[in-house]
């Protein structure tokens, strides 16, 4: 069995809050990885504490964080939570009919921070273009801690366009 922290249903949760907060937008799973980084970082982002600790090697989980936020999907997907939809540029995701309803019956002090971050997260990258997309992951990837320094918020921001 897997642990329940960083495993299918926390991602799961994660990319169902970000699709109820983006409804009725629709994003593919490019767009749902930066932003499941993004709403774990967004005080590097110049916008609300953290949600999580800080750690200077962050930039490496984008190498593990779309095959954990595809497992995130498949389990709202087969909840119904979550539906794909195809397009011209390929699979996209939104929020399902009861998602708002299974989101808000979420009581937490947590998933009302996840909720805050999202909206957050999705006003400043949401709209972001596929070009945008990449280039802000491969600001992420780049990043990297300065010499000593195990801070995330030490480290500069200019990196990022959003």
């Amino acid at each position: 069995m897997r642990p329940p922290l960083n495993g299918p249903l926390e991602y799961g949760v994660r990319v169902l809050v970000m699709l109820t907060e983006a409804y009725p937008e629709q994003l593919d799973i490019n767009h749902l990885v930066l932003l499941d980084h993004c709403v774990l970082h967004t005080a590097e982002l110049g916008g609300p504490p953290n949600i999580h600790p800080s750690h200077a090697l962050h930039a490496g989980e984008l190498g593990v964080r779309r095959a954990n936020v595809n497992e995130g999907l498949r389990v709202m997907l087969r909840a119904g939570l979550i539906d794909m939809r195809t397009s011209s540029t390929g699979l996209r995701y939104e929020a399902g009919e009861e998602a708002h309803s299974f989101i808000s019956s979420l009581a937490s002090s947590h998933i009302a921070e996840l909720r805050n971050r999202s909206q957050w997260v999705v006003e400043q990258f949401g709209t972001l273009s596929e070009e945008e997309i990449r280039e802000q992951t491969a600001a992420i990837v780049s990043s990297r801690p300065g010499d000593g320094d195990t801070s995330d918020s030490e480290r500069g921001t200019g990196t990022w366009s959003g």
